[in-house]
Order: structure tokens, then C-alpha cells, then sequence
């Protein structure tokens, strides 16, 4: 038994209409970048802006710290997801001091959360900042067991 064209037409019309909305802004969504975290940070509620760029060896790509309320959480931005992969591909997930060949003394505790075109890592200890960023970037790839150097540190935030 078919349906006639009509009634065929007005089926999928309400099929889509009972479709699920699409979930709020995502950095793939908003253009993958730092803008695109930026957007999804915002879009959470936390009160974010650009602050600076740093020096972002020993991995690759361009380095922009971001305040995330008081917190400092510094992105990694490369020109392709593929550049994003690898240098992922050297952090040690476990022990994220060991980038590649290098070791790296962090400030803090490491977490690296990766998505589209950017690096998230942050070395704090404000558990709602890390809640937040794991919200909007899923669960980090990368985390440190240790308590980092310590120590006081300048923030930029």
C-alpha cells in the first residue's frame, strides 16, 4: 500500500518538525578556533575574554590565554585539525610534563581537553572553571596526577 504524494509530503514535514533541536554553539560550531571556545564559554554563562598570547613551545602552534573568570586557561590554535591531532599525539596522556622529547615543569596540575582546531590546557585548581571546560569540551585527554611545581604564580586575570 502506498501513501499518496500528499499525505507522504505532510508525514515527513512532521517528522522533521518533531526533530531535536540543535544543541547550543560548540567551538565546531562557531568556527573552531579561540573564537569558537569563546562563544561556547559564553554561551555557558562564564565570563571570558582574551587576555594575551604566550609562547606556545614546545608545541606547535599559536599560543592565546584566556581568562575564564580569574582563572588563566591557555589555548593552543593550529591551522588544521590534523596539526591539532599530532601535537596531541605527543602529550603524554598520563604524565602530560612529557610533550614529545621534551619536559615541560608546569605551575600547577596539567589538563589538556582537544577539540576541532584548538588545545585547551589548564593548570588550576578551581574545580567550577574545570567543570566548565570539560562541559563544553568533553572529558580531557590528558591529566597530571601531581601537584605541578606550586608555588605562587602572576596571573594575567
Amino acid at each position: 500500500m502506498r501513501l499518496p504524494a500528499l499525505a507522504a509530503a505532510v508525514l515527513v514535514t512532521l517528522l522533521t518538525g518533531c526533530a531535536t533541536p540543535p544543541a547550543s554553539p560548540t567551538p565546531s560550531a562557531a568556527g573552531g578556533g579561540v573564537e569558537g571556545l569563546v562563544s561556547a564559554l559564553a554561551a555557558a554563562s562564564a565570563s571570558v575574554r582574551q587576555a594575551d598570547r604566550f609562547d606556545a613551545a614546545p608545541l606547535p602552534g599559536q599560543g592565546v590565554l584566556l581568562c575564564v573568570g580569574r582563572e588563566e586557561v591557555r589555548v593552543y590554535v593550529f591551522t588544521t585539525e590534523q596539526a591539532r591531532l599530532a601535537a596531541a599525539a605527543s602529550i603524554d596522556p598520563i604524565d602530560p610534563s612529557h610533550i614529545g622529547t621534551s619536559i615541560v615543569e608546569w605551575t600547577g596540575n596539567p589538563r589538556f581537553w582537544q577539540r576541532d582546531r584548538i588545545l585547551v590546557l589548564y593548570l588550576g585548581t578551581d574545580a567550577p572553571t574545570e567543570a566548565l571546560l570539560t562541559s563544553v569540551m568533553g572529558p580531557p585527554f590528558a591529566r597530571g596526577v601531581g601537584g605541578g611545581l606550586g608555588g605562587p604564580r602572576v596571573s594575567a586575570c
